[in-house]
């Protein structure tokens, strides 16, 4: 039976209800709680024997090894560099299938930049050799044979369980789609996420994001598997935690204190430590990983600090300090090890806190004496003894997933491209519709803007006498157009750019299949909303009733919208953050609007700046407009008074400076800006991802 203890955002204490007896050693009984305690007794974790699937496909098993790596970076920016800081200095190891090993150190030991080395995320400024299975990596083939879980888990808020799974599966997997589906059930249920598979992941708690982050990666049965701090979520409060009810697990929880008061302060450390992860889900999911390990998987992870329950449960340490290993081998022979060089862990000590306290120097400078004795050989015996000797593929749940270590892994991504494009184009149009912010409100907005416009403007169309309120009115469409488009696009990246990044180097899809699935998405509603404000503004400002007058203006109004969304694009993808895209984009439309044409002609533009009107593609989506509505021999005006300036649609154009304009230059123009900004947007998605490693 687990007992529940809440700690709020805003209090510093934990109440723990549960007999003073597990604290003090029985010796005050309470017969008010005993005969309640008679009946209770421990419920089994749930989430057991993860490596039990009928339907996941076979894959090799994968060792991996390392020799004399390093990695440094340059300090300072690039026009003004100030030399060079190692991260990593000759480091050295090798991690085994059927092994849970935990990366550990202080922060800045380097413990994230080891696995992102190991696993293929960086590559620039790394020395040493990595060897899969005794042979060089190849890292295309490693990619695709292995998977990294972040630390943030990046889910599409949108999507349900059941739904992401089934995306993962169809972009993972080429069997047929009743055995994909009773793959992704098996998953759900081993993972605890039956009950949720049809729960959106906005919805789901932290450790259920964190299982389902691990679910999607399980589709395809990856041999090798990164966790980056898989005990920690972002979601810090309200905070519950769990503690069994028994002497051992409360003593392994408080550090193996006797005192009541130290349990419930060092529960509270260890909330503290995971940061909104409770010891519960904590433990359900490196209970997932180990099993996931037996199950003939090698499972790498960063871990902080481990409450002693969690530490217990690894089968190899690799623990650093200022990039250097300071300890390989197994959990039972750390504080032996550490014995022989002097180190003796108090006796109601965490391992785990001991170590990392060591290494920060809290007992002093001892680094370069673990160094030493890690380079002399120290862990080299225990680690031959432990790591690969003990490897038993006898066991029927092993057997399932272990094929013979030799297989040629291919390169190739699981599905092809045409594939690819449908799945994602499938996934984004049911996340946009989702989405009130960049769906709902965007069609409403363009609704209620076109209908108040049209109250504004009312049947000014075809009356001379207010050819300037007309051509306000059509430059103020081009603009809110414009704009309408360009912001809700500048997010589209920025705020999928991480769940983009851990699917594409986790060999999800190819990055052409990604992008062509997520702008083309868009297109419809980039081409309904134009569509219902033109319809709007059109007759009730009373413009010319001419069909093909009509079909120009909603055509000039699409293409600037078009093109605006290609802009916002590429502002988004160009962005570092989602502060800079919201900043960058509105201030690209500056200069955009003043070369537009309306607020200044073309002649008056001083002879140095008249370049800038050219590349203005709001001009174009303008001067196209007025040629729509002015143009094509129009007939005279209406004049309600006895003299109108303009009541011959010629003299509005050359007020414009347009009359020797061509309206199919402005398509065309306006075509070749759609295609610069798209083609603009891969090449920096391309580089995005390349730097990445």
């Amino acid at each position: 039976v687990v007992v529940m203890a809440e700690k709020s955002c805003d209090m510093g204490t934990v109440n723990i209800a549960m007999e003073d007896s597990l604290c003090n050693g029985g010796t005050q009984p309470q017969p008010q709680e005993a005969p309640l305690l008679t009946h209770l007794k421990k419920v089994e974790n749930q989430i057991t024997e993860a490596q039990r699937f009928s339907h996941l496909p076979k894959r090799s098993v994968v060792d991996l090894e390392f020799t004399d790596l390093s990695y440094t970076i340059s300090e300072g920016p690039c026009w003004k560099k100030q030399g060079y800081k190692a991260l990593l200095k000759c480091l050295s190891g090798k991690f085994c299938s059927r092994e849970l090993i935990g990366i550990m150190g202080p922060s800045g030991a380097g413990k994230s930049t080891l696995m992102n080395i190991l696993a293929g995320y960086r590559e620039t400024g790394m020395t040493g050799q990595i060897l899969v299975n005794g042979r060089p990596r190849d890292l295309r083939t490693f990619r695709k044979m292995s998977c990294y879980i972040m630390q943030e888990d990046k889910l599409l808020p949108h999507l349900t369980a059941q739904e992401a799974m089934m995306v993962s599966a169809n972009l993972k997997l080429s069997e047929s789609i009743e055995v994909k589906k009773e793959l992704v059930k098996e998953i759900l249920t081993a993972l605890g996420l039956h009950a949720c598979a049809h729960t959106r992941t906005l919805s789901l708690s932290g450790g259920q994001c964190k299982r389902l982050a691990i679910a999607l990666e399980l589709v395809n049965n990856p041999p090798v598997m990164f966790f980056d701090e898989p005990t920690r979520v972002l979601k810090s409060c309200p905070i519950k935690i769990k503690l069994l009810s028994n002497r051992s697990s409360l003593l392994n929880l408080g550090n193996l204190t006797q005192d009541h008061t130290t349990a419930v302060l060092n529960a509270a450390q260890e909330i503290r430590q995971h940061h909104g992860l409770d010891s519960a889900s904590s433990f359900q999911v490196v209970s997932l990983m180990k099993s996931l390990a037996q199950g003939g998987r090698t499972i790498i992870c960063t871990i902080h600090q481990p409450s002693a329950k969690l530490f217990e449960m690894f089968d190899k340490l690799y623990i650093l300090s200022q990039g250097q290993c300071i300890y390989k081998g197994t959990v039972p022979y750390l504080i032996p090890y550490l014995r022989n060089l002097g180190l003796h862990c108090p006796t109601y000590h965490n391992p785990a806190d001991f170590i990392i306290e060591v290494a920060s120097g809290e007992y002093g400078d001892l680094n370069p004496v673990l160094f030493e004795a890690v380079q002399g050989g120290m862990c080299v015996l225990e680690e031959k003894k432990n790591c690969c000797g003990k490897k038993d593929t006898s066991s029927p749940c092993l057997a399932k997933c272990l094929t013979d270590s030799a297989h040629v892994e291919s390169h190739t991504f699981a599905t092809s491209s045409l594939t690819q494009f449908y799945i994602l184009f499938k996934r984004t149009l049911i996340t946009t519709c989702r989405d009130q912010v960049l769906t709902h409100l965007r069609l409403m907005s363009h609704i209620s803007i076109g209908v108040l416009i049209g109250l504004l403007y009312l049947n000014i169309g075809n009356d001379a006498s207010k050819v300037f309120n007309n051509t306000g009115f059509l430059f103020f469409s081009m603009l809110f157009l414009m704009f309408g488009a360009l912001m809700p696009t500048v997010l589209t990246f920025p705020l999928e750019m991480a769940v983009f990044l851990r699917e594409h180097l986790n060999y999800w899809y190819s990055l052409k299949a990604y992008y062509l699935a997520k702008t083309m998405a868009d297109i419809p509603f980039q081409v309904i909303c134009p569509l219902m404000y033109c319809s709007i503004v059109y007759w009730m400002t009373e413009q010319p009733a001419e069909a093909s007058r009509y079909m120009l203006f909603m055509a000039l109004s699409i293409c600037t919208a078009l093109v605006a969304q290609s802009l916002g694009l590429l502002v988004g993808a160009a962005s570092t953050s989602l502060q800079v895209a919201t900043f960058v984009g509105p201030v690209t439309a500056i200069p955009v609007l003043l070369f537009s044409g309306f607020f200044v002609n073309f002649d008056t533009i001083p002879k140095y700046l008249q370049w800038s009107s050219y590349v203005s593609y709001v001009r174009y989506g303008f001067e196209g407009v007025i040629l729509s509505i002015y143009g094509m021999n129009r007939t005279d005006l209406e004049c309600p008074g006895k003299v109108c300036k303009f009541q011959k649609p010629e003299e509005v154009l050359q007020l414009l400076d347009v009359e020797d304009a061509k309206l199919y230059m402005d398509f065309i123009i306006l075509a070749i800006f759609f295609f610069i900004f798209r083609l603009a947007t891969y090449l920096v998605l391309r580089y995005k991802v390349k730097i990445e490693r």
